[in-house]
């Protein structure tokens, strides 16, 4: 899963965070969501990861390297997983 985030000791944050790239849907997943988290090849992934890589680089990567929807399975779940109002002991 592609992901964009910085250490603190590269620019002297005092907070760390991230995001979570996504990419539009099809298929299957477009009746859950409109998109989903991109996830990338291997070898995309360690090009996704080099330092001081140039949005023009990205652009590729994510047209070359991102893995298709029909490498995913949907499964269906009740309405009750991911529902913070259940109350779970495991």
């Amino acid at each position: 899963m592609a992901a964009i985030g910085s250490t603190p000791f590269e620019r002297g944050d005092t907070a760390e965070g991230f995001l979570i790239v996504t990419s539009a849907t099809d298929k299957d997943l477009v009746d859950i969501h409109d998109h989903r988290p991109l996830v990338l090849s291997p070898d995309a992934t360690r090009e996704w990861m080099r330092q001081g890589i140039s949005g023009k680089e990205v652009e590729e990567i994510i047209t070359d390297g991102a893995v298709s929807t029909d490498k995913f399975t949907c499964h269906a779940e009740t309405r009750t997983v991911g529902n913070v109002k259940i109350k779970r002991t495991n």
